[in-house]
């Protein structure tokens, strides 16, 4: 029997003006509180697609439960890259993505313009990706693991 598909919300707080958003990934649900990520977090730092996570309801107007914790990591990882042309307009945007997709990483634009997330999966190189984006000068973060958990681990 096929999971349930559900959206399910992602809180993010803006550090600078401390105001709260969300985005709505869908996530099947796996029983009770659990549900695994079936797309990439465009904003959510910590979380990956295929990532089993907790979520809950969490305001009586709203139907989509949220997420409390990841449970599981699913070993693929995020970063997000925003180019200086959209794809719409430059080769060189779409050779990036192309090059990217050949080193067996998924990724999904916001309108298809400039602003991708990336999904690194777990059977590519992460650092061969991190190395491209540098070498290529295209403007990148890490979203999960984030830089913080990137630095604690090298110190």
């Amino acid at each position: 029997m096929e999971p349930k598909q559900t959206k399910i919300g992602i809180e993010t707080t803006d550090a600078e003006t401390g105001n709260v958003d969300a985005e709505f990934p869908w996530a099947d649900h796996l029983g009770g509180d659990r549900y695994q990520l079936k797309n990439f977090p465009f904003y959510a730092y910590g979380v990956s697609f295929d990532d089993v996570v907790e979520a809950q309801l969490k305001y009586d107007d709203d139907p989509y439960p949220y997420l409390i914790k990841v449970l599981e990591k699913s070993g693929h990882r995020t970063l997000r890259i925003l180019l200086d042309e959209s794809v719409k307009k430059s080769k060189r945007s779409v050779d990036i993505l192309e090059h990217l997709a050949s080193m067996d990483c998924g990724y999904e634009g916001m309108g298809g313009e400039k602003y991708f997330v990336i999904n690194v999966q777990p059977k590519c190189d992460f650092d061969a990706v991190r190395d491209y984006l540098n070498a290529e000068n295209i403007q990148w973060e890490y979203a999960d693991p984030t830089y913080d958990q990137i630095h604690e681990q090298n110190t």
